[in-house]
């Protein structure tokens, strides 16, 4: 497995005591990682080089090019690539609508412009509708995000990478950290799904903000809560409303926002 941090030297002033000292520091990793599926090259990603089978699996199922494991064939990493080859078709147009940032402001306009319509809205992403009935105790919650602070041993060494936890019915399940907010959490989701999680019954902690695009990775997996310790932005909770996914942030100390869908959060 490759470093996911380097060390550096830098020279740490202390403007207050007019110093400065020469020391060695961690620096988070990153590299260029290119996805190839069924033999073309589909994605390009600066990420973390590390669980990049599981970044690739993550990224396929999220993404809608796969349903379940059971359509892939074969995954293997060679270098900074990793080839998937699956046993059905994908449609080589999908390629073309695989960047959320490019028609971000048109789906935002759409979701605001017809809030009657959202089921229309999320057949068009191919985003299904989560109706899982599982819930959690808020103080759970809270625990969640703690642990998932506690594993965060390579933010805390260089301050430059986010980090996401799967949790099936209150056990972590999977954790991992990545320069990219979205590639950490495709890395869990790779990860639950090749240990068979059942992932209606899970919840997806993210250290970044939750915009409609990773709303959306959680929706086509199933998953029925999606939080982060940090802020959603207005893309994430209007997706979230839409596709039936309770949506959380600044779930940190004693406190925590819900979003959409509160009833699946249980009061102690």
């Amino acid at each position: 497995m490759r470093d996911s941090t380097s060390k550096v030297k830098v020279v740490r002033i202390n403007v207050r005591e007019g110093k400065h000292l020469e020391v060695e520091d961690l620096v988070a990793v990153e590299a260029p990682i290119s996805l190839y599926i069924n033999g073309i090259r589909w994605a390009n990603l600066m990420a973390t080089p590390t669980m990049l089978k599981e970044l690739t699996l993550g990224y396929a199922l999220s993404e809608g090019l796969l349903r379940n494991l059971s359509e892939l064939r074969s995954v293997r990493v060679e270098d900074n690539a990793v080839k998937l080859e699956a046993k059905i078709n994908i449609d080589l147009n999908r390629r073309l609508q695989r960047v959320w940032n490019s028609d971000c402001v048109g789906i935002l306009s759409t979701l605001r412009n017809s809030m009657d319509k959202g089921s229309e809205i999320l057949d068009r992403l191919k985003v299904p509708l989560v109706s899982s009935g599982y819930a959690v105790k808020g103080s759970e919650l809270l625990k969640m995000a703690s642990e998932l602070n506690l594993r965060s041993d390579t933010f805390k060494a260089t301050g430059g990478v986010h980090s996401a936890a799967l949790f099936q019915r209150g056990h972590l399940v999977a954790f991992a950290e990545d320069v990219g907010r979205h590639n950490a959490i495709d890395k869990v989701l790779g990860a639950g799904a090749l240990s068979n999680v059942d992932f209606q019954n899970t919840v997806l902690i993210s250290s970044g903000r939750l915009g409609g695009e990773m709303v959306i990775k959680a929706a086509r997996l199933g998953i029925p809560i999606v939080a982060s310790i940090s802020a959603p932005l207005l893309s994430g909770i209007m997706v979230a409303e839409k596709a039936g996914i309770t949506l959380l942030g600044f779930v940190r100390g004693l406190r925590l926002n819900v979003y959409s869908h509160p009833g699946r959060i249980l009061l102690d």
